[in-house]
């Protein structure tokens, strides 16, 4: 495993790209120490003087982004973030990482793939598909489930055009809890979008990123349908600060899910409290 530094390191903002009024996309230049992450980790990102908080990697290097680049996804809710999202290309962020635990994932090859991505959910899950599809001949078929609270908050909607133009490779489908005149896709909670799904339960591995109401709803539907709790991995965030498991900030019954997560299965989270 490579060494990971707890001193942040000065990366350039490449790129700046609001999806909407609260939710802005970064490509910024990666640290240049130990910085291999796999799909599941984050970053610790600060400004000094005034804090730092956790996010997760919505692109890695080199897949799909350039080679020394990683993407995230900001939304603007609280003093930090209110002034991460107001700086240009060329300023200057301050990142350490990633954190988190390494998933392998050749012990997903072979599987059919189901990611069930709820609101800013889509961001980590983007690196999810990214690696699918930079792997495509190891993987069986790939459902993308997509559910926001409105069109207007649906996130990556050029790669949701992408993806969905490569029907044989992913199969994409939306939802929206509520809709404006102009909507012709489903209405409806990210669970309907189940109905009907094709499944080979032995053979499927889903990934759920999203609030917890909707974990609890899309996790008694996917269990009924068949899969295993080995197979179902979620994405559980708490509020992390050192990332290494030592200041007990984001642990659960004794479970420190910045560095035994936030990427768990089912069968190791399901006896603890308050997680889903």
């Amino acid at each position: 495993m490579p060494q990971v530094s707890m001193i942040p390191e000065a990366c350039r903002i490449l790129a700046v790209t609001p999806h909407n009024s609260r939710d802005i996309h970064f490509v910024v230049e990666a640290p240049k120490q130990g910085f291999t992450p796999e799909p599941g980790q984050f970053v610790m990102v600060s400004l000094p003087g005034i804090g730092e908080a956790p996010f997760s990697l919505a692109a890695l290097p080199g897949e799909g982004t350039a080679e020394g680049t990683f993407e995230m996804l900001i939304r603007r809710i609280g003093r930090l973030t209110n002034l991460i999202t107001q700086l240009k290309a060329g300023d200057v962020l301050y990142v350490r990482g990633p954190y988190g635990r390494r998933v392998e994932w050749d012990q997903f090859e072979e599987s059919n793939l189901i990611l069930l991505a709820g609101g800013l959910g889509l961001a980590p899950l983007r690196s999810f598909v990214r690696r699918a599809l930079g792997r495509r001949d190891r993987f069986g078929r790939i459902d993308l489930l997509v559910g926001a609270r409105s069109p207007d908050e649906l996130l990556f909607r050029t790669d949701l055009l992408v993806w969905a133009s490569r029907q044989d490779d992913v199969h994409v489908h939306l939802t929206v809890d509520a809709a404006r005149e102009g909507w012709d896709g489903r209405i409806g909670v990210i669970t309907s979008l189940l109905d009907g799904l094709a499944v080979d339960t032995a053979g499927t591995t889903a990934f759920l990123c999203g609030p917890p109401v909707m974990y609890r709803h899309c996790l008694r539907r996917l269990l009924a349908m068949g899969l295993y709790e080995h197979n179902l991995w979620l994405t559980l965030e708490r509020r992390m600060k050192c990332g290494l498991g030592l200041c007990g900030n984001c642990q659960v019954d004794g479970h420190y899910l910045c560095s035994e997560g936030p990427l768990v299965s089912y069968r190791e989270v399901r006896h603890l409290r308050d997680v889903v």
